[in-house]
């Protein structure tokens, strides 16, 4: 059944939205049939929202006047930049989505960063091989399935070698609390690793070289266009596996018991992972862990970009004065 809402003189249909909406499906249901305007100007949404609208457009019957593009123009731009909102739709219409959007970046690089940053509520497609395309998706559950026997053998492995290991302990053996230990500061390393690598790698500025765009888009930039594609919110196995391998190296120079501490990265980063989907497709009650997450989260994606770069928790954007405080609520959020 539709679920349509107004906006300028357009409808719109947000059935589909209702789940992936950052500010919950409780606050939408009662705007069914109504008009959204005002509410859009009280919440502060972003450009990235009045840009998302036209993926849900249902007709043409437009009762305000129109810019030059086409764009609505009802009394309530004067709170917002219009000319802004104009220009992200410019960028877009540069861009053809029914082809491979990989070879088509070239037409939006000066302005690349405004465009990966205006979210669109479609489906993508990289490349034009089915092979290559077909290993940029990745389901959920191919991550657990791939890293817990790696973990599991990990673990079995080096207690052995360090802690039940009888007459064949090395000078360095362990009792089970410090092999902990090492795994626990393995899991703290992983959390300093993973706001570093989502702020300054995933968040690295690739200027206006079309080669550093196009692999910023595949890293990190195509998440920002479609954060709402389920496919494509964890990280795929092989890649990681191979970057975990290149980083054990200097791994092996720097750390005691390297290999427990990275059994301990490798637990951080996988529950990172599933947490990134979660808070992007799950539904958390208020007051939980992940409630105060997917808000968080949400916040970076759709309002400070440049900010709240924590995913699986915000203690390093504190450290590192990149803290959000997200906008309390009276209401419960609901997914």
């Amino acid at each position: 059944m539709a679920f349509n809402v107004r906006f300028g003189g357009k409808n719109y249909d947000i059935k589909n939205f209702l789940h992936d909406h950052p500010g919950g499906v409780n606050t939408l249901e009662k705007f069914k049939g109504r008009s959204i305007n005002d509410v859009m100007i009280k919440y502060g949404h972003s450009v990235s929202a009045y840009h998302m609208l036209s993926d849900f457009k249902v007709d043409g019957n437009l009762t305000g006047s129109l810019s030059e593009n086409g764009r609505i123009i009802t009394k309530e731009d004067s709170g917002r930049d219009e000319k802004e909102i104009a220009f992200v739709e410019e960028l877009e219409n540069r861009l053809d989505w029914s082809k491979p959007l990989l070879s088509q970046l070239s037409k939006i690089a000066p302005h690349y960063e405004i465009w990966v940053n205006s979210a669109v509520y479609r489906k993508c497609r990289l490349f034009s091989s089915p092979i290559l395309e077909s290993l940029t998706y990745t389901p959920w559950y191919l991550v657990p399935a791939f890293w817990v026997p790696i973990i599991l053998y990990l673990i079995c492995t080096q207690y052995f070698e360090y802690v039940l290991c009888g007459d064949q302990c090395p000078a360095n053996r362990l009792t089970t609390m410090q092999f902990l230990w090492h795994m626990a500061l393995g899991f703290i390393i992983w959390t300093l690793l993973e706001y570093s690598l989502h702020r300054w790698v995933f968040h690295y500025d690739p200027g206006s070289s079309i080669i550093m765009i196009q692999l910023h888009f595949l890293i990190h930039g195509m998440h920002h266009k479609v954060p709402f594609d389920e496919l494509r919110q964890v990280f795929p196995p092989i890649p990681a596996f191979v970057i975990t391998c290149l980083l054990y190296a200097p791994a092996r120079l720097l750390l005691t018991y390297p290999s427990v501490k990275v059994t301990g990265v490798l637990i951080g980063y996988l529950a990172y992972d599933m947490i990134h989907f979660y808070v992007h497709q799950g539904t958390p009650r208020d007051g939980s862990y992940l409630y105060a997450m997917k808000r968080y989260h949400s916040n970076h994606h759709f309002v400070n970009h440049d900010k709240a770069f924590g995913i699986s928790s915000k203690i390093w954007d504190l450290a590192f004065n990149t803290f959000v405080q997200v906008k309390k609520l009276g209401i419960s959020l609901r997914w």
